[in-house]
């Protein structure tokens, strides 16, 4: 195989397949794409809110690479960060540290169309607010929608409309959807099968937090999760425990998909890497660093509580034999027709392992193969790059994969931990699509009783 040392953007591969533009052109269209995400000054008394800013920032640097600016008052910028006390920082220098400080502007002044606003920020004319109250995430136009009551009962519901946010923005400028940036899309991760107008969607304040469980998988998804577990209101993160595995190393594309990493980190095991970024937040940590296969097995002493984020069938249908009380796990599309679809599954499930995780029938693994081979034999943007056909056969099977994504992921799955200890509903499945919200799915017969949390350790949660 010769190919030259070519880095594919999973982002921009969403252009590149689909449109055939030239890496570098899909590159400069992402650069630029300013983003401005406007603050008011009430986020300086708001956990959610600043969550909700934070996780709009890490997304979209991501996104739009070195094309997002945020607006906030000198008060604001020095106010304490909510999140994280052991940091000791300020919301601005928390800013700062996600989009370098050449991305911070004074408040006031015209804004551009791509403007985000948070709290009671002065919207512009097209910009989009967002807005949450309890579980529920909600985000379109300003002109349109209205701030929600911002009930702080679960953090996780600003780390919702955060990647809401710049979801709207991303299906909007790749044309993914005609109708990003236009409409309203909102969730509750309290009752997602519910419309949010619904008085069962708002859901309880958080009183208990997981003590400790297992992260499976440390890319993408694993990332989103540790972000949504990390951020929540721990008393004291030092009593609480993550048991991170995987046994790769942080590479280029791994940067620019997960949310605790950055270049620095280039050529360091996964686990060591998110290690770093606990345990800088005051949390510990167990590293189990080889493949997680049929002979992996739980002991007794350890977590019961699992969140997986594999990306094949056959390591996810290993879990019903590894001796974990409870796994939620989650995948997500990887094409560009389904790389903003996502699927979670609980386990124990009614349905058994090899059904819940098939592998794809023949006839389907072969499309995909042709497919693969198509791309790299016809796509003009990939006969660019220079290489022989075997090299760009090897490029073209590389996944989409874009943050939000994950993020969006990641709350679903971490909310379910947190109904298991609240008596929330139990869901078995849930599937839906960024694009098309409203089309989701979600199974429930049943809510969560006492004994389903039996041996699962957990602690209290700080009131916000």
């Amino acid at each position: 195989m010769n190919m030259p040392d070519i880095r594919i953007s999973r982002i921009s591969k969403l252009l590149v397949d689909r449109d055939e533009t030239a890496l570098e052109t899909a590159l400069e269209r992402r650069h630029q794409f300013i983003v401005t995400l406007r603050c008011g000054d009430d986020l300086a008394q708001s956990y959610t809110l600043q969550l909700a800013v934070l996780t709009a920032a890490n997304i979209a640097i991501r996104c739009f690479p070195g094309a997002v600016r945020i607006a906030l008052g000198q008060k604001l910028a020095g106010a304490p960060l909510l999140l994280w006390p052991s940091l000791k920082q300020t919301l601005g220098r928390a800013l700062v540290s996600i989009i370098g400080p050449g991305g911070i502007i004074a408040e006031g002044g015209e804004m551009p169309d791509n403007t985000v606003v948070f709290g009671n920020a002065a919207p512009s004319e097209r910009a989009m607010r967002v807005t949450f109250d309890g579980w529920i995430a909600k985000v379109g136009p300003a002109a349109m929608v209205a701030r929600l009551p911002e009930r702080e009962y679960c953090p996780l519901a600003g780390i919702l409309a955060g990647a809401f946010a710049i979801s709207e923005l991303f299906l909007a400028f790749a044309a993914v959807s005609i109708e990003a940036r236009r409409r309203t899309v909102a969730l509750s991760l309290w009752r997602p099968e519910l419309p949010v107008c619904d008085p069962a969607a708002l859901g309880i304040p958080l009183q208990f937090l997981p003590r400790e469980f297992w992260t499976l998988g440390l890319g993408h998804l694993g990332n989103g999760y540790l972000w949504a577990a990390a951020t929540l209101p721990y008393v004291d993160p030092a009593a609480t425990k993550f048991f991170l595995n995987d046994f790769d190393t942080v590479e280029h594309d791994n940067v620019e998909t997960s949310l605790l990493l950055n270049d620095g980190l280039i050529g360091e095991c996964k686990t060591r890497a998110c290690a770093g970024w606990l345990e800088t937040r005051g949390f510990r940590t167990r590293l189990i660093e080889r493949p997680f296969d049929g002979n992996f097995r739980r002991r007794e002493d350890e977590p019961g509580l699992a969140l997986c984020g594999f990306d094949s069938n056959p390591a996810r249908r290993d879990l019903a034999t590894a001796r974990f009380l409870r796994i939620v796990e989650s995948g997500l599309g990887d094409t560009p027709n389904n790389f903003d679809t996502i699927s979670l599954h609980t386990f124990p499930n009614p349905r058994p392992a090899a059904e819940l995780w098939p592998d794809l029938p023949e006839t389907e693994a072969a499309k995909r193969i042709r497919e693969q081979e198509r791309v790299a034999r016809e796509n003009v943007a990939y006969a660019r790059m220079g290489g022989d056909e075997c090299g760009r056969y090897d490029l073209a099977g590389k996944s989409i994969a874009v943050p939000f994504v994950g993020t969006t992921a990641a709350t679903l799955v971490v909310a379910e931990t947190l109904r298991l200890f609240h008596g929330g509903a139990a869901y078995t499945d849930i599937k839906l699509a960024m694009s098309a919200l409203n089309a989701r799915a979600a199974r429930t017969s049943s809510c969560y009783l006492d004994q389903d949390a039996a041996g699962i350790r957990y602690c209290l949660a700080k009131p916000l």
